[in-house]
C-alpha cells in the first residue's frame, strides 16, 4: 500500500485566498518530507471566498518545493474544457515535473448548468455524459497520434491536431478517473485500463466494494486484468498519542466544519449517511468518529481503521488522506502526517490487493 493526500481547500477560514494556497503548499511539502507518494489537487470552487483553485498552477509551484511527491488533478471535469488545451496543459505540468504527474479526471455528477452557462457551452445537463466519452476519445488521440488529425465530433472540433510539447512520460502520464456512483463512467474508465479514484472521504466499505466490483467486470470484458492496486481511496484521517488526545484536538474545527457543510443546500455526501430517523442535527463529531467516517486516534487505533476498511473492501492501493481541511492547526495535521507515516505506515506497506489473501501478510 502507498499514501498521499487529497486536497481539497474550499472549506478553510482564511479571509484571503493566498493564505489558502500557502496552506495548501505546506501540508503538500510535509506529506513529501514524510514519504508520501501522491498529492491529488482538487479544483473546486472555494466555499468561504467563491475562488476557483486552478490546480495546475499550485501543482507547479509545488513541484520546485517538494523532491519526490507525485501530483494528480483530482480533478478535471470533461465537460467544461476542450480536450485538446487539457492534453496542452498537462503534457506542460509533465514536463516541468520530470514526470511527476498525473492526469485526473471527472465525469457528470459535480457539473451544473451554470457553469456550463458560464464557459458558454451551449448544451444541456444531459450532454454532460457524452461529452465525457467524446473528450476521452479526442484526448487520448491527442497523445497516440504521431500525425497531426482531424477530428469531427458532435461536441469538438477540429484540423491538423497536434499537440506541443509532447509530454515527459510515454505515451501519457498516468490516467485516473472519478470512479463513483455512475456505472457507465466507472466501465468507461475500466474500459480504457485508467486508473480509479474512488469516494470523497466518507464512503462506506460496501460502496467501494460495489464500485470496484463493477470496475474489475467492465475491464474484465475486453481483456484487461484489473489492477485493485490501481484503486485509490480517500479517507479523514488524524493521528495522535491517544484516542482521547486525538478527538480533542481536532473536535472544535471538524464541528465548525460540520456545520458549515450540514448548512449547505444539496450537501449529499452527509445527507446520504443519515439512518432511518436520523436528523442531521444526530450526525455530531462523535458519531462521525464511532461510525468511522473519521479515523481519528491513536496509531493503533487509525490501523485498526485502515486494515479493517481494506479487508472489508476487497483492498485497494493507495490511501489518501483527505486534506485542505481545517482539522486541527497546520502543525498539528502535519505532525498527525509524521506519527501516520512511523508508526502506522510500515505496518501497512506491505499489503498488496493483486495478491490472493492467503499470501498477504
Amino acid at each position: 500500500m502507498e499514501f498521499g493526500l487529497f486536497s481539497e481547500s474550499g472549506f478553510r477560514s482564511h479571509a484571503v485566498s493566498a493564505d489558502t494556497f500557502e496552506e495548501d503548499l505546506r501540508e503538500v511539502i510535509a506529506a513529501d518530507r514524510v514519504g508520501f507518494r501522491e498529492a491529488w489537487i482538487a479544483e473546486p470552487n472555494h466555499v468561504r471566498d467563491n475562488t476557483v483553485t486552478h490546480a495546475s498552477i499550485l501543482m507547479a509551484k509545488a513541484a520546485g518545493l517538494t523532491d519526490r511527491i507525485i501530483f494528480g488533478s483530482g480533478i478535471r471535469q470533461l465537460p467544461l474544457h476542450n480536450p485538446v488545451s487539457l492534453v496542452q496543459e498537462a503534457n506542460m505540468l509533465d514536463n516541468v515535473t520530470r514526470g511527476r504527474y498525473m492526469f485526473g479526471y471527472g465525469g457528470t455528477h459535480l457539473v451544473s448548468l451554470d457553469q456550463l452557462n458560464m464557459r458558454g457551452l451551449n448544451v444541456k445537463h444531459e450532454d454532460t455524459r457524452p461529452m465525457v466519452y467524446e473528450s476521452i476519445e479526442l484526448f487520448l488521440k491527442c497523445w497516440t497520434s504521431e500525425e497531426p488529425f482531424d477530428f469531427e465530433g458532435r461536441y469538438w472540433q477540429g484540423t491538423g491536431i497536434q499537440v506541443r510539447p509532447r509530454p515527459y512520460q510515454q505515451p501519457h502520464p498516468p490516467i485516473a478517473a472519478a470512479c463513483q456512483g455512475s456505472v457507465d463512467n466507472i466501465e468507461a474508465a475500466a474500459r480504457n485500463g485508467f486508473d480509479a479514484l474512488f469516494g470523497r472521504g466518507q464512503d462506506k466499505a460496501e460502496e467501494i466494494r460495489k464500485w470496484a466490483a463493477i470496475y474489475c467486470k467492465a475491464a474484465e470484458s475486453v481483456g484487461i486484468t484489473p489492477r485493485r492496486s490501481k484503486f485509490r481511496v480517500v479517507r479523514v484521517i488524524y493521528v495522535d498519542d491517544t484516542d482521547e488526545k486525538a478527538r480533542r484536538a481536532v473536535r472544535k474545527s471538524a464541528n465548525d466544519l460540520l456545520a458549515l457543510r450540514k448548512a449547505l443546500i444539496g450537501d449529499l455526501y452527509l445527507k446520504q449517511r443519515l439512518k432511518p430517523g436520523m436528523t442531521m442535527d444526530d450526525m455530531t463529531f462523535d458519531w462521525m468518529c464511532d461510525e468511522g467516517y473519521y479515523w481519528i486516534g491513536s496509531p493503533d487505533t487509525v490501523y485498526q481503521y485502515v486494515k479493517d476498511y481494506y479487508d472489508e473492501t476487497g483492498g485497494f492501493g493507495v490511501l489518501l488522506h483527505y486534506a485542505g481541511t481545517p482539522f486541527g492547526a497546520l502543525r498539528q495535521r502535519t505532525r498527525s502526517m509524521r506519527l501516520f507515516a512511523e508508526s502506522v505506515a510500515p505496518r501497512l506497506k506491505s499489503l498488496n490487493p493483486d495478491l490472493a489473501p492467503a499470501a498477504v501478510s
